[in-house]
């Protein structure tokens, strides 16, 4: 599938309104940086390849012309209008007299206008804009040129498009790129000096979240973040970060996530098309080939390994029409989960008030940290302090059959993650009793913290394990064993 053809299919689902059209062109001040591919783009066959660079391109675009895809839940900024009246001045300009969208302030001045609504919405680029005079209620903008076609009264609009996100960018790269680097690839110029790593944005998965399990971050977990640091880590408390400034950066974080979520979705609908998948291919070949050929010895060769690649790019080039389901569907599972992540509905709120941290609560609580039913001592350890019986197993790498080179527990991104000693009384995700609940119902996302939430215990349970887990850095260790008999292990 060409270029073209992608961007004709792509306005025909009405994936693109901004979008392609849109290149958010920022000031001198950026450094010439590129966005990194993951190891599994780089994996895939050329064609494969290639695809999906363009198709990220086209809707991310690179760090110094931003692209805003309007499919994205992204609230890119800019000042929202309708027109109210249109004239033709002397020299051939045009002046609009517009009334300003609810709830924004007429901006002092503008450089871009760009086109919602009417005959100029299809305009391949953003109208230029000579001045503006702004009046409490309407305000007159001066266009930089005359408008052919003449957009009408009513029609709608957005001054400044995507300067929330320029703005952002300005910040991120000032204060979060050279730990999480230039994509969010966790890979910044510091990050190697570091431990535990800056975190890697692209999978779209944040570890402290106030979100239901499998839910993204909201932007009040990723404004926490920001303003409190992550206690136990290098990533710093931005408290005297200006709220404008703050939004902004928050905004670029959640874009450089979906960036890397679709980049990584695509090539999970590709996989097929990697050099890891054709090289198993033709192992499997050869070992069917070996078994074979002591039956018969005129059993088919098995395919080079130039065939398959041959032939891989065949059957991509053959996939045309499907690549644009592909593209469609990645679009579609990856904005979803980002739209839901503010909703009311989505954040975890216990239904009942915290229960009373009694020495009754904390000896329920105990009860259930060495229970079979939560299993805590495994991996924290009998006595909280992070040794668990797990910390000396070799797991399985996620998705694999084979394990880790070293012992102890990993999480998603295939880094070591001691668990948590629970007597220091630190706490990355914060140390509200509500942060803690939340760790507890949720789980630690992208890790082997499990979610006990909904199904596995009560929220007056899990209330009982915060006030115990909270009162650990003030008490003695425990002398219980950590195999209570299964009437204990089942008590509430």
């Amino acid at each position: 599938m060409n270029s073209a053809s992608m961007t004709s299919n792509r306005r025909t689902v009405s994936l693109v309104s901004l979008g392609l059209s849109l290149l958010l062109c920022g000031c001198g001040d950026a450094p010439k940086a590129r966005f990194s591919w993951s190891k599994e783009t780089d994996d895939l066959t050329p064609m494969a390849n290639a695809w999906v660079k363009r198709a990220v391109l086209q809707n991310f675009g690179t760090p110094n012309e931003l692209v805003a895809w309007e499919r994205l839940p992204v609230e890119y900024g800019g000042f929202a209008g309708t027109v109210t009246a249109v004239e033709t001045v002397e020299g051939g300009g045009t002046k609009l007299t517009v009334k300003r969208g609810e709830g924004t302030t007429a901006p002092a001045s503008a450089r871009q206008l760009l086109w919602k609504s009417g005959a100029r919405v299809d305009e391949a680029e953003p109208d230029g804009v000579a001045s503006i005079v702004a009046g409490e209620t309407e305000s007159t903008v001066l266009m930089a040129q005359r408008l052919d076609p003449v957009p009408d009264v009513g029609d709608e609009f957005v001054l400044n498009p995507g300067n929330r996100l320029l703005d952002g960018r300005r910040s991120y790269l000032k204060n979060c790129m050279h730990c999480h680097g230039v994509a969010g690839d966790g890979a910044g110029p510091t990050a190697r000096y570091l431990n535990p790593l800056p975190r890697d944005f692209r999978r779209g998965v944040m570890k402290f979240t106030s979100t239901r399990p499998g839910e993204r971050v909201s932007r009040d977990d990723l404004a926490r973040t920001i303003r409190d640091g992550i206690p136990g880590t290098y990533m710093p408390s931005f408290l005297l970060m200006a709220p404008e400034e703050m939004t902004a950066v928050i905004e670029y974080v959640r874009w450089l996530s979906m960036r890397g979520e679709f980049e990584k979705r695509l090539n999970d609908e590709l996989k097929d098309f990697s050099r890891t998948a054709i090289a198993e291919q033709g192992k499997n070949a050869r070992l069917e080939y070996e078994a074979a050929v002591k039956n018969d010895p005129d059993a088919e060769r098995p395919p080079t390994a130039d065939e398959l690649a041959t032939r891989a790019e065949e059957d991509f080039r053959g996939m045309a029409e499907d690549l644009e389901f592909v593209f469609v569907d990645a679009g579609d599972l990856m904005a979803g989960p980002w739209e839901r992540a503010d909703a009311t509905d989505n954040i975890i709120t216990p239904s009942i008030a915290r229960v009373a941290d009694t020495p009754e609560s904390r000896e329920k609580g105990r009860v259930l940290y060495l229970s079979q039913k939560t299993k805590c001592y495994t991996c924290h350890g009998s006595t909280g302090k992070g040794d668990g019986p797990a910390t000396e197993d070799f797991w399985a790498i996620t998705g694999s059959s084979e394990t880790y080179p070293e012992r102890g527990l990993h999480d998603e991104w295939g880094h070591l993650v001691p668990p948590r000693d629970l007597t220091r009384g630190q706490y990355r995700g914060g140390r509200r009793p509500i942060d803690v609940f939340r760790r507890l119902y949720a789980g630690i996302k992208g890790t082997p913290m499990p979610a006990f939430g909904g199904t596995g215990l009560t929220d007056e349970e899990i209330w009982h394990l915060v006030n115990y887990v909270m009162a650990m850095p003030f008490e003695g260790p425990s002398t219980t064993t950590a195999n209570p008999s299964p009437t204990v292990a089942t008590s509430r």
